[in-house]
């Protein structure tokens, strides 16, 4: 079955960009309108007409448009920018000013988030919370200054676009690096979801999609995964089993891998043969180098590692999903070899690291005490296939009398504290848009790791800590795609506290 993915951004009253694109409940058929062809304007005459009201020159230029997609025998309808997947890289400088514009040639409206980027909130990419959609045959420009440096992505953050492939590396180098290495590769790893994203939310509703796939390959402390669609196979930057993303090396060769998880919902335990991993940074922020045989990358997290090759050989490196018994696979060889895969899921053994073995690089600590406190309760039902943050879905408004329980109100210049409480039968992967924070857990947390992506196991607490220092109103979500995409989100809003009038 095609998606017409217009009439798929609801699913359960619940949307990402609904009020914007004027849409009904789920299943609902618009009104048989058929959108004319995009009409984008040329890159020349964007740039002329970006000159012309004195705005600078994009540094990339992204087209965003349909095109087949063909992976582990699927058939799908891509939503690819540049006509890949993943999509064009974007790499600048720490400092620089990010110049990038958006050409819609979609017949449908899309929205494109920074992930992990500290920008202005308007900026932000979010439908309903942060912009409009760039409808289709539009563009649209973004422009603002970079204060960080590290690895992170960018994907559509309406429906479930970004599970079909709209999404690209971005990369900010720092402007100085203590660590040197003769190769620095980017490596994202997606899940290829086994049909069209209105088949699967509907299949999950009535049972026909329930997984089941029981993991032997569980990470420590009995954290046992459960999965709620079984992909058809995962790629790294784009390439299958088949034909594997391969790495030819000098030998004694030092590495940096930056290891994107890109995927709609896969948590991937990630190891290569006979080498160690050092951890030395998690998304985008440096933490105390750690060596592991093997570590836990969350949906959307990026774990940064330097790999040392010592002498001739080939080394396979396996990403194993966790809750499937797939993984993806990828070789890094010595230039004197020919590269040789081994398709054996390896017995992970050895030391594993995950969020909770991270140690800041410095002091990550605000140096005062905590301004606000919120518990939330992570919540679902399978049968139902519902997924809430704090009893509510959104962007219904919260079911009693105080509607502003809706937002998780914080004003400028707190230190907030969110104690996420996960009664569900699954782990997820929480993001906060716009902002890093500190993941407690230590009794001494002066060295809480930096993130902007945490994943909550099932039956467990975790609690984040941030400092409100940039203003808007920002997405706090599920970044599992399908959790996502039937409301688990309560988004963060800075308010400005009342003051009687002096007259």
């Amino acid at each position: 079955m095609k998606l017409n993915r217009r009439d798929f951004v609801k699913t359960s009253g619940v949307a990402l960009g609904a009020s914007a694109l004027g849409v009904t409940h789920a299943g609902a058929q618009q009104s048989g309108a058929v959108l004319p062809p995009p009409t984008v304007p040329s890159e020349t005459a964007c740039a002329q007409s970006l000159l012309g009201a004195g705005v600078a020159k994009p540094d990339y230029t992204l087209d965003v448009f349909e095109k087949p997609y063909s992976q582990y025998g699927v058939d799908l309808q891509g939503l690819l920018v540049g006509g890949t997947w993943p999509g064009t890289p974007i790499r600048y400088t720490e400092g620089d000013m990010f110049r990038v514009l958006i050409n819609n040639r979609l017949s449908e409206p899309t929205c494109i988030h920074w992930h992990g980027i500290l920008l202005p909130s308007l900026q932000d990419g979010v439908p309903e919370i942060a912009q409009l959609p760039i409808e289709a045959g539009t563009s649209q420009y973004y422009e603002f200054p970079l204060v960080q440096q590290g690895s992170y992505y960018y994907h559509s953050h309406l429906g479930v676009q970004e599970q079909y492939g709209l999404l690209g590396p971005l990369i900010i180098d720092a402007k100085e690096n203590p660590y040197s290495y003769d190769y620095d590769e980017v490596l994202m790893i997606s899940d290829i979801p086994p049909g069209e994203g209105e088949g699967i939310i509907k299949g999950l509703r009535s049972g026909r999609h329930r997984p089941e796939i029981k993991d032997a390959f569980e990470p420590p402390d009995s954290d046992d995964f459960d999965i709620d669609v079984v992909n058809s196979g995962y790629t790294i930057n784009g390439q299958n089993n088949s034909s594997p993303w391969t790495l030819s090396v000098k030998k004694g060769a030092r590495l940096r891998l930056r290891l994107i998880n890109s995927s709609g919902s896969t948590f991937f335990r990630i190891a290569i043969d006979g080498l160690k991993l050092t951890v030395i940074e998690v998304d985008g922020n440096r933490v105390q180098p750690i060596a592991a045989q093997n570590i836990i990358v969350p949906t959307s997290a990026r774990y940064d590692v330097l790999v040392d090759v010592p002498e001739s050989g080939s080394y396979t490196l396996h990403a194993a999903a966790l809750g499937d018994d797939k993984q993806c696979l990828g070789i890094i060889h010595s230039a004197d070899v020919q590269p040789v895969l081994n398709d054996r899921r390896p017995v992970f053994d050895g030391v594993t690291v995950d969020f909770r073995s991270l140690r800041s690089l410095q002091p990550s600590g605000f140096g005062r005490k905590v301004d606000r406190v919120y518990d939330v309760l992570l919540s679902g039902n399978m049968k139902a296939y519902e997924w809430m943050m704090n009893g509510h879905y959104w962007p219904e408004p919260f079911a009693g009398p105080d509607p502003e329980k809706t937002y998780l109100d914080v004003e400028q210049g707190e230190v907030v504290q969110l104690r996420m409480i996960n009664r569900s039968p699954m782990s997820h992967p929480m993001h906060l848009h716009g902002h890093t924070f500190r993941v407690l857990g230590d009794a001494d947390d002066s060295f809480a790791p930096v993130m902007d992506t945490v994943w909550v196991p099932k039956g467990q607490t975790v609690t984040i800590e941030f400092l409100a220092n940039n203003p808007g109103m920002w997405a706090f979500h599920c970044h599992n795609i399908w959790h996502l995409a039937v409301g688990m989100m309560q988004p963060v809003r800075y308010v400005v506290e009342e003051h009687e009038l002096v007259r």
